[in-house]
Formats: structure tokens, sequence, C-alpha cells
């Protein structure tokens, strides 16, 4: 299962739309995602034992609604699909109507 398969079954549960790096639609909440970076790791003999991938999931929501649940329920989906526990980062969109959540994380990525 490649990283994004992963991400999309930690988010699909939560029956919101979601996206690669851009949404396009009509809903008030929504997820988006993307990589960060992606780098070798545990290097022997000059050559990388693991592939290391950062990514982001980013989740919207109306600014004004109640996420502390939803925010660890998002965040535990992630980790059981093998992901480190993400670092959450908390923003709202510049015409201030939505909550903006950013849950960056790492992998394992299989070769």
């Amino acid at each position: 299962m490649t990283t994004f398969e992963k991400i999309i079954t930690a988010i699909q549960p939560f029956g919101y739309p979601y996206a690669q790096d851009v949404y396009v639609g009509e809903s008030d909440h929504w997820f988006t995602y993307n990589y960060v970076s992606d780098y070798g790791d545990l290097y022997s003999d000059n050559e990388p034992a693991e592939i290391v991938v950062s990514v982001q999931v980013h989740l919207y929501l109306p600014l004004q609604e109640e996420f502390i649940e939803l925010k660890n329920r998002v965040r535990r989906a992630i980790y059981a699909q093998g992901f480190t526990l993400p670092q959450i980062t908390f923003q709202m969109t510049e015409d201030k109507v939505y909550r903006h959540m950013i849950f960056t994380c790492n992998i394992e990525e299989e070769e």
C-alpha cells in the first residue's frame, strides 16, 4: 500500500471529501494531503536501509465548530496506519471562516 493509500484509509471513514494537494468543492469539511519531504535513512555501505517520507494531512472545518474530539480521532486514525504520531498545527483561513488543522508525520515508505 502506498503512503497516500494509507492516508486515504485513515481519513475515508470520516466521510468528508478529500483530495491530494487541493480540494475544489462545496463541502464545509474536507481533507487534503501532500508530501513534505522524502529522504534516505539508516545508511549502511553507503546505501539507505529505508526511505522516510514526511507528509501533511490537512483538515478544514468551520471555525466556530468544536474540534477537539475530531482532532483526536483523526490523529489516532493516521497513527493506526503506521505513521508517527502526528504533530498538529492550527491555523485559520485568510477569510477567517475555516479552521485549518495540519497533521504532520512520517512513515517508512515501502519499496
